[in-house]
């Protein structure tokens, strides 16, 4: 019967040290409210990333909810035909650097937008627009099997 017990009473004993360990722990100071997101601004651009230097241009755009007309995050833009890809950020912004290969005569770029729970968008654009274009993504709706 005592060897069925002392198991017991080391986990009892490791329970009270471990509970009197997490009571002795005061937090020092208060958690930080949180950060709102960095926005440039007015009348100031981005920070010019590495990969924008060789650009000939770069697109830039919001991608919100059809619905709710809220930003979404996390949606995959890429130049149609190729491996040139980003993500939208927090805030529902992108910035995707278009090699001069990929402009055509007119100078306009071939994007795909799409993320899971929406459907895919297809665009063309002026990849010199100075306005940033505002793309809604409907969800979509449609059963999965």
């Amino acid at each position: 019967m005592l060897t069925n017990m002392l198991p017991a009473s080391l986990l009892l004993g490791g329970l009270l040290l471990y509970g009197a360990g997490a009571a002795a722990q005061q937090p020092t100071a208060p958690l930080p409210a949180t950060v709102p997101a960095y926005e440039p601004p007015p009348g100031k651009p981005y920070f010019t990333q590495p990969a924008e230097a060789g650009a000939a241009a770069v697109t830039a755009g919001l991608v919100v909810d059809n619905e709710t007309g809220q930003p979404l995050a996390g949606v995959t833009c890429w130049i149609r035909g190729t491996r040139l890809a980003v993500f939208t950020d927090c805030n529902g912004r992108y910035r995707l650097p278009v090699p001069a290969r990929y402009l055509s005569r007119r100078g306009q770029v071939k994007i795909t937008l799409s993320s899971i729970g929406f459907m895919g968008q297809a665009l063309r654009l002026d990849a010199r627009l100075t306005e940033q274009p505002v793309v809604r993504l409907l969800p979509d709706t449609r059963p999965l099997y």
